[in-house]
């Protein structure tokens, strides 16, 4: 008995759980044999339409995958804009925004294609490429990147710094230290994840590390409250300042050895509340003298569209 099955494309998780903790690895949508739709309405896959038929269904795929991509990208974008908007790194802002509108066109290019014709196909082959190269290379391991970027890092000033200096001590160069190991246990892992993925794109391991750092002070000082404000507000910039400028030091020092660029902001907060923390009446707040640090490692090609 002869069984007809309906040529059906299953709309379901594209993106199963990866490595990476907000990644995902693409599945191919998966179809069951078949009729073929075409433009005179749904006949039987036979020998002289077989061609065409396949073409269709590529075409389908892609665009279910595209549209899957958007979907992930619109996710990340949610997580990020959950990050304090002093502290997110604008770098993957950008990459997102540029991902974002190509993924968005290449839905629209292939639903303006003609999948009968072989000038269609090619066309549809081609953007599947691309749209293949967009994923594995900076959709999936965007998620990375933003988890990165979702980390907050504290040193603390009383320990750091002495009472009203910018001048940063032993332990706060110590605690600098500490946190450039985290730098190269990311560069380990993305090398690991890269040998794991086989991407020739990155075969050329050059990474990249961004730092956002920012200095906040509490509500101590002399005279009246605009000139207290005034000189909490240049002791946390001086002590930001004095934070970029030893990660800086120790940052040359690695990125001859482990091919590691690198790009520093740093910012004087003043009394603004630090992220995380809750306001109280206390004007020795020492939840409040710290140096917070938001820091991204990856490949440069992902943090830069150029790569510079």
């Amino acid at each position: 008995m002869k069984i007809k099955v309906v040529y059906v494309l299953y709309f379901g998780v594209l993106f199963l759980a990866f490595a990476c903790k907000d990644s995902g690895v693409l599945v191919k949508p998966k179809y069951s044999t078949t009729l073929f739709h075409g433009q005179r309405g749904d006949t039987e896959v036979n020998a002289f339409n077989r061609k065409q038929a396949e073409r269709e269904k590529s075409l389908a795929a892609e665009i279910e995958k595209a549209e899957q991509a958007i979907a992930m990208l619109e996710q990340q974008k949610k997580m990020f804009y959950s990050i304090d908007s002093t502290e997110r790194i604008k770098e993957i802002d950008v990459q997102l925004d540029r991902l974002l509108a190509r993924s968005q066109q290449i839905v629209k290019e292939l639903n303006e294609t003609d999948p009968y014709s072989p000038e269609g196909h090619e066309k549809t082959l081609g953007l599947a490429k691309e749209l293949n190269d967009l994923l594995y290379t900076y959709v999936v391991p965007m998620g990375e990147l933003i988890s990165a970027n979702k980390e907050l890092k504290n040193i603390a000033a009383d320990i750091s710094f002495e009472t009203g200096s910018s001048v940063i001590s032993a332990e706060g160069v110590k605690m600098i230290a500490t946190l450039l190991d985290s730098v190269k246990t990311d560069v380990k892992n993305w090398r690991s994840y890269l040998d794991n993925h086989n991407e020739m794109i990155f075969s050329d391991e050059e990474y990249s590390t961004i730092l956002i750092i920012s200095g906040y002070s509490d509500k101590q000082g002399s005279g009246d409250e605009k000139t207290r404000a005034l000189r909490n507000y240049e002791l946390s910039q001086s002590r930001a300042k004095a934070v970029a400028a030893e990660f800086e030091k120790q940052l040359k020092a690695l990125g001859v050895t482990w091919k590691l660029s690198y790009r520093i902001a740093y910012e004087g907060k003043g009394e603004d509340l630090p992220p995380n923390q809750v306001e109280d009446a206390r004007k020795n707040n020492p939840n409040r003298r710290i140096t917070t640090i938001r820091m991204v490692v990856g490949p440069k090609i992902l943090l830069y569209n150029s790569g510079e």
